[in-house]
């Protein structure tokens, strides 16, 4: 892998505007008042016009200042001058004094570079997402694809030129007009693994520009876009139509398009991201449906037999400690020789309780579990076999085994 170079200047002086006092100080550079910051050793990278700046010291750490974006010259007699704009939020100009004219025409040379790539990246991505065939955006349509493609930069919005949305008037007035003629503008949202986000088709006219669309359709399930008939013996009239039905229960609007390529390309990059709100909705009702059954199904545990069973158990083996408690607080209030003889007659009285509350419990949840059995599967129960087992004779307990079952 090849090493990235970097063009360094050395004795570079950089400076800060204070106050700006006219309103086209950007153009007229001559009209800003600069404090100078500090000197040092300027470095450029090539690949990404990164600019370092290490002040003069040796304790001073170097210091980026953004990548570089443009450079002009402050007047017509200093060749050493130069006045930058690069992408750093807090300093985004700066003042640069060369120590010699050949620095500074070496550099402006690399800011003239910028401005070339920034340019060809612009008609690169004109070409990539402006869907229409050569020659059928206007003049002005050529230049509001390129506005939107900066409007938007990052996000590649894909522009299909030549179109005509026709709909409900504005102001209310008529059923259908013409609401502007410009260019569709597929949006994609900004890249989040997180989330599906939020896909919106725009119309932009070229009347009013890249500033705000005339309308704005949020692509959903429920939206629709259909092909419609032409007359094709209208040789002024659109190459293709398209109704487009915002959702359930809104107007329908018209679009149109004078090449039947980029309506094409419309209607198939349309469709598929249609197909992943629907897929997305579908996965999101699939996790409302599986949550919700979750839910159900721990509400059907919590009320089950055996549920409740254990809950009247545990509530029963509190009332006992709690009762146990109390009675062991009255056997220590009543009146007695001695601590020694209360604690013998607490603990007898405490063991008699615990005896009988065991005893109880047991035959609780003997019988309960017999009554869950019969319930639940028909079996018969304990009490009901000791009794044929009393019976006497193995016919007689036979018998009576076989009038229980049947």
């Amino acid at each position: 892998m090849a090493s990235r170079t970097a063009h360094s200047f050395s004795g570079v002086s950089v400076g800060l505007p204070s106050k700006v006092r006219g309103s086209e100080a950007e153009d007229k550079w001559q009209e800003v008042e600069w404090v100078l910051w500090s000197s040092g050793d300027l470095s450029v990278d090539t690949g990404s016009f990164l600019l370092i700046f290490k002040p003069s010291g040796s304790e001073v750490t170097a210091k980026p200042l953004g990548n570089l974006v443009r450079a002009s010259t402050v007047g017509d007699d200093s060749q050493c001058e130069l006045v930058i704009s690069s992408t750093d939020a807090v300093h985004p100009s700066l003042r640069l004094t060369f120590v010699n004219a050949l620095d500074a025409r070496e550099f402006q040379n690399l800011a003239d570079a910028v401005e070339a790539a920034h340019v060809a990246a612009v008609a690169r991505g004109n070409q990539a997402c402006t869907r229409s065939s050569s020659g059928s955006l206007g003049s002005g349509s050529t230049q509001l694809a390129t506005a939107i493609q900066e409007k938007y930069a990052g996000r590649w919005p894909l522009i299909f030129g030549g179109a005509d949305l026709y709909g409900p008037s504005l102001s209310g007035e008529g059923s259908e007009v013409l609401l502007g003629r410009g260019v569709m503008v597929l949006l994609d949202p900004e890249e989040d693994a997180t989330r599906v986000g939020r896909y919106e088709l725009q119309f932009f006219g070229e009347d009013e520009g890249a500033v705000k669309p005339v309308h704005t359709f949020p692509i959903g399930p429920s939206m629709s876009l259909k092909q419609q008939p032409v007359d094709v013996e209208d040789e002024g009239g659109p190459a293709v139509m398209f109704g487009l039905c915002p959702g359930k229960d809104l107007p329908v609007f018209q679009c149109s398009f004078d090449d039947a390529a980029a309506a094409h390309t419309f209607n198939r990059d349309f469709h598929v991201r249609c197909r992943l709100m629907d897929l997305s909705l579908k996965t999101v009702k699939g996790k409302q449906a599986a949550n919700e059954a979750r839910s159900e199904l721990k509400e059907l545990h919590r009320k089950s037999l055996g549920a409740r069973l254990w809950r009247l158990i545990f509530f029963i083996l509190t009332l006992v400690v709690v009762a146990t408690c109390l009675r062991a607080a009255q056997i220590y209030s009543e009146p007695a020789k001695g601590h020694a003889e209360k604690a013998a007659k607490a603990s007898a009285t405490l063991q008699k309780d615990f005896s009988n509350a065991a005893h109880i419990s047991y035959k609780f949840a003997a019988s309960a579990s017999s009554k869950a059995c019969e319930l639940v599967g028909g079996a018969v129960s304990t009490a009901a076999l000791q009794k044929c087992l009393s019976v006497g004779g193995v016919s007689q307990v036979r018998e009576c085994v076989e009038m229980l079952l049947d």
